[in-house]
């Protein structure tokens, strides 16, 4: 090796050296699960009606939303969704039966459900009262 070519190797180990070391970037944060209790109702915009439940969720810091659905008339449907900044979707019952999309703020979901068809279902919940 000539000794520019020395030189030169050493002067590229040498920045190599000085730059920072790069770390793996977090993905989520260590906050801890938040835990709601809904009241829950379904409307359908041109029907007659109202279907009424409790919803327990349980959101994580990486956006991950699970939890169970129990409507007024019996049952426990299993709650599986996301949520990214205000956004939320949630699928209820096996294989995502029941889909609703909408907004989830201050403890609250104000969402509609989306099913086939020209019917369009409402779908709110706020903090149960306990």
């Amino acid at each position: 090796m000539l000794p520019i070519q020395r030189l030169a190797a050493a002067a590229l180990g040498a920045a190599a050296l000085a730059l920072p070391v790069c770390s793996v970037a977090a993905t989520t944060t260590n906050a801890p699960p938040q835990r709601f209790t809904l009241d829950t109702r379904m409307v359908p915009k041109f029907g007659a009606g109202e279907y009424d439940g409790t919803m327990r969720l349980t959101v994580y810091s990486n956006g991950i939303v699970s939890g169970t659905y129990l409507p007024s008339d019996g049952g426990v449907r299993q709650v599986n969704g996301g949520i990214t900044g205000k956004d939320i979707w949630l699928e209820i019952g096996e294989m995502g039966r029941l889909r609703i999309v909408g907004t989830f703020r201050h403890g609250v979901i104000d969402g509609t459900v989306q099913k086939p068809g020209p019917d369009i279902t409402e779908f709110v919940a706020a903090p149960a009262h306990q």
